[in-house]
């Protein structure tokens, strides 16, 4: 992929804009060939594959990340960022669920409580604290994902209607010593500068391509038990 290195102080076009969007569409075609790889390990002669119980879950948030991806570029391209953007919220969820699994103590009584109706929010990692959005958010910024925090804070607050919302239609077109004279647009949505629509669609492909990084690790992990569970029969037999 072509990669490209969002800085304010150069100038950024539509081509550069539709690069990002080259790039979100490469990524969709890699967490299918990563999913491929996940759900053959354990594969035996006759063709049947070895499925845990984390397959699924890995599998649920593979679908998802791809159909906001998805879905983030449809509506970016149609003009309609006040829609996207929120979008790359509900990805950085997709990377705080992954996450959130990685951090207890036994993976398959998380996906067990996750699966009961459980919220995220309300278990708790090996060492006893709640995964709440906000724990996970700081501790994926810490370790793993610098950055992701102050991006997950920004776009909630996309998500909620904020000065944000209200003051992007509103244009001051005259000022003077004794009035102001100000246009109010409804029923448009073309907002943003390019330079901001690239920055959006930028975080959008980094939070995407970082939970593609979260989805690869699952094979490692899976591949580990898998060899395990081998190694314990033929020590059994």
């Amino acid at each position: 992929m072509e990669e490209l290195k969002v800085n304010r102080d150069t100038d950024v076009n539509e081509g550069d804009l539709k690069q990002v969007f080259k790039n979100i569409e490469i990524l969709e075609k890699l967490f299918i060939k990563e999913s491929k790889i996940f759900l053959t390990i354990g594969s035996t002669e006759d063709g049947k594959g070895s499925v845990h119980q984390m397959d699924l879950f890995v599998s649920a948030i593979v679908n998802r990340g791809i159909s906001l991806s998805r879905g983030f570029k449809t509506l970016a391209e149609s003009n309609n960022y006040i829609c996207a953007v929120p979008i790359i919220r509900l990805q950085i969820d997709n990377c705080l669920r992954f996450y959130a699994s990685t951090l207890v103590t036994d993976y398959n009584d998380f996906f067990m409580q996750y699966l009961s109706g459980s919220h995220i929010r309300n278990i708790k990692d090996a060492f006893g604290n709640k995964m709440t959005d906000n724990y996970l958010s700081k501790k994926l910024d810490k370790e793993l994902f610098p950055g992701i925090l102050n991006m997950y804070q920004n776009t909630s607050g996309h998500i909620h209607l904020g000065n944000e919302h209200t003051f992007m239609h509103n244009q001051i077109e005259k000022r003077n010593e004794d009035e102001m004279t100000m246009k109010t647009i409804i029923g448009g949505h073309a907002f943003f500068k390019v330079d901001q629509k690239v920055d959006f669609a930028f975080n959008m492909f980094k939070v995407t391509e970082f939970l593609l990084d979260l989805v690869k690790s699952w094979k490692y992990q899976k591949h580990k038990i898998e060899t395990g569970n081998k190694n314990n029969t033929q020590q059994n037999l």
